[in-house]
């Protein structure tokens, strides 16, 4: 019996420690895990922001003209540099001017011999209307005389037109800008002959304002009817609805405008629709893409968070979310325009999400973190 208790003493006591070992070592793990990384976070707010509609536009200049000559010759000299800025008038070919000086001389001098004509039928019919009243000559030689000086004025008349032909074939050797752009590369070379109106020999573009083209779909034609935009579009006057432009590598846009021309007609279920762009920049250039942003509406409720919030990965935008157990989720989202230093987010999120809006470098999917909410 006693061996039987010295036993059993034993056991217990060899349990406790065991156990008492077991307690130390869970405490001394626990005080090993390193403390959960602190990010914060912080709920989506609501403010009302203007609805802004994105689509893809192609830029086209308002002025754009191809040069030719307006007579044929041998082109003599080039005016300018490819690529310069001309103001309307500028010279920019010059067509050799000799031959047209030479038809314009002899256009002068058949005006001046008829003219000298003129002058001889009028003192001939002078003279035979005093002979026919004192009946000195016949009626037949006083109508003779009087046809002689209309007729030399008919010459006279269609000499003149031939001067006058003469002398714009001479102006037209100087070959002008019609608007003020830039012009492009030359097309000829000093030397060539140039064809009347068949030789294209550059072109000129002005870019001051520049044309936006971009279509919309049958939905956004019904959404814009129901808020009547189309009915603020005066092409006249051109004025309409503010539209805001950005190009490919521009974060927020930097050029702005009106829509002033919607089509009569869909084209493949969408409607054309054409925005002047001020382009007192120079940065738009024809042939372009760019995003076109249409302002559609009065302001409405959105849901917004820190632009810094959002990152970007191979499927699209996304934000990290904290849960109730301060786990971190990964959510998509669906990014808008940018207010100030809030952007928009049109789906992905419903308000109620804590946000992780600083420390997105410690934060990943699973894990658990110490959140600390900020208010934005």
């Amino acid at each position: 019996m006693p061996g039987q208790l010295t036993k059993l003493v034993y056991a217990s006591t060899l349990a406790l420690l065991v156990a008492l070992s077991y307690g130390c070592k869970e405490k001394y793990e626990q005080k090993k895990l390193p403390p959960a990384d602190t990010v914060e976070v912080a709920l989506p707010v609501r403010k009302d922001v203007e609805v802004w509609d994105s689509y893809t536009a192609r830029i086209e200049g308002v002025k754009s003209v191809q040069i030719r000559a307006r007579v044929s010759g041998y082109l003599e000299k080039i005016m300018f540099t490819d690529g310069d800025y001309v103001q309307q008038g500028d010279v920019l070919f010059q067509i050799d001017p000799r031959p047209f000086q030479a038809i314009a001389e002899a256009c002068k001098a058949s005006v001046m011999e008829t003219n000298a004509r003129i002058e001889l039928a009028r003192s001939n019919l002078k003279r035979a209307e005093e002979l026919f009243a004192q009946n000195a000559i016949s009626k037949e030689v006083y109508e003779t005389r009087k046809s002689e000086l209309l007729s030399a004025e008919a010459v006279l008349i269609s000499d003149k037109a031939k001067l006058k032909e003469a002398e714009l074939d001479l102006e037209f050797t100087r070959i002008t800008s019609p608007i003020s752009g830039y012009v492009s590369r030359r097309l000829v070379d000093e030397g060539n002959l140039i064809n009347a109106s068949s030789t294209l020999m550059a072109s000129v573009v002005s870019r001051d304002t520049v044309y936006a083209y971009f279509e919309i779909s049958e939905r956004d034609i019904i959404k814009y009817n129901k808020i009547r935009l189309f009915d603020t579009i005066d092409s006249k006057k051109r004025q309409g609805p503010p539209v805001r432009l950005k190009l490919l590598d521009e974060i927020a846009p930097s050029h702005f405008g009106q829509v002033t021309y919607v089509d009569n007609t869909l084209n493949a279920s969408s409607l054309e629709l054409r925005a002047e762009i001020d382009n007192s920049s120079g940065a738009l250039y024809p042939g372009m893409y760019a995003t076109v942003e249409l302002r559609a509406g009065a302001p409405a409720k959105r849901l917004l968070v820190p632009e810094a919030a959002i990152g970007t990965d191979l499927v699209g935008r996304f934000v990290y979310i904290v849960n109730s157990d301060n786990i971190v989720e990964y959510r998509a989202v669906t990014a808008g325009e940018l207010v100030g230093k809030l952007q928009v987010v049109t789906a992905g999120l419903d308000g109620s999400e804590k946000v992780v809006v600083n420390g997105l470098q410690r934060a990943a999917p699973k894990k658990k973190v110490t959140p600390v909410l900020k208010k934005l």
